[in-house]
């Protein structure tokens, strides 16, 4: 139970992470957060391997991120989308304000929904309130996005949490359909890490 609630914990650390974080360096790190947190977590039922399919799908995106910087090639997407033009708006509150604001939010939702939740022998309580607000937290980066880039972590987020969701429920039925759920989003983020936002003046 103790080893539960302290993944439980790392996991919420990671999602955290990922709701705040910007630019480039910030999704490399929130690929490589996300992926140990949420490895941790499937990692109760799934053991060592359920945690090496998410870990390393977020490390791997989180090296290819950092890569990109001096191999740009590997930020493929660039030619397809090219530069958005600049557009300014008013805002009451910056895409974080919003983004830690929804946070809070979904924190509630999570914590409400997680009680109804059913994952194989483990408490939801911990990990599976984990794994659903990484969920949310996938949307809130979609819905606040100011980029690809931002699409693109919204989309990891959010595969990785039910990925680890799926591997709490059956570990092992479930884990190559949980490296293919997580795996797509973390190379359409490798490729999509460095785009231009849409949206740049404040």
């Amino acid at each position: 139970m103790i080893q539960a609630a302290l993944l439980a914990a790392a996991g919420f650390l990671a999602v955290a992470v990922t709701l705040v974080s910007v630019g480039p360096t910030g999704t490399a790190v929130s690929s490589l957060a996300m992926g140990l947190g949420m490895g941790g977590l499937a990692s109760l039922t799934g053991g060592v391997a359920a945690f090496l399919t998410l870990s390393g799908l977020g490390a791997m995106g989180f090296t290819l991120i950092l890569l990109g910087r001096k191999l740009p090639a590997l930020a493929s997407a660039g030619w397809l989308l090219g530069r958005a033009p600049i557009v300014g708006r008013e805002r009451v509150f910056d895409v974080r304000s919003l983004r830690l604001l929804a946070g809070v939010g979904s924190l509630m939702a999570a914590r409400l929904l997680s009680g109804h939740l059913a994952a194989g022998t483990v408490s939801t309580q911990g990990p599976g309130f984990a794994c659903l607000f990484a969920w949310e937290a996938g949307i809130i980066r979609v819905v606040t996005g100011r980029g690809p880039a931002d699409l693109a972590l919204g989309a990891f987020c959010a595969a990785i949490g039910t990925s680890s969701f799926m591997l709490l429920s059956s570990a092992h039925s479930t884990l190559g359909w949980a490296a293919l759920i997580t795996g797509v989003p973390a190379i359409v983020l490798v490729m999509l890490a460095r785009s231009a936002p849409w949206e740049t003046g404040s």
